[in-house]
């Protein structure tokens, strides 16, 4: 697990920007609609270095991403898959 000092987060926002990109791309429903509050969230944390913050925003994305019926175009699903990867690999979610 690294520190979030040690992080880049330049690529984690960049990453986080390509999701926002492709969650605008997709209907307007309340998946995508708290989804996109999700990012935010997300980026304000990471932006401010807030581990906790981070955590909880990212699994609760990851979980909206990923509710059952949730219809999504495949590239969405992969800016979620890289940005989810991203934060494992920096510590910050579960790898599960």
């Amino acid at each position: 697990m690294f520190a979030m000092a040690n992080t880049d987060k330049s690529v984690l926002l960049a990453l986080l920007d390509s999701l926002c990109r492709e969650l605008g791309t997709e209907p307007v429903t309340p998946v995508v609609t708290q989804a996109l509050h999700q990012c935010e969230r997300l980026r304000q944390a990471i932006v401010q270095f807030h581990a906790e913050g981070l955590r909880f925003a990212a699994f609760t994305l990851t979980r909206l991403m990923q509710q059952p019926g949730t219809d999504l175009h495949d590239a969405t699903r992969t800016a979620s898959r890289q940005l989810k990867e991203a934060l494992d690999a920096a510590g910050y979610t579960s790898q599960h």
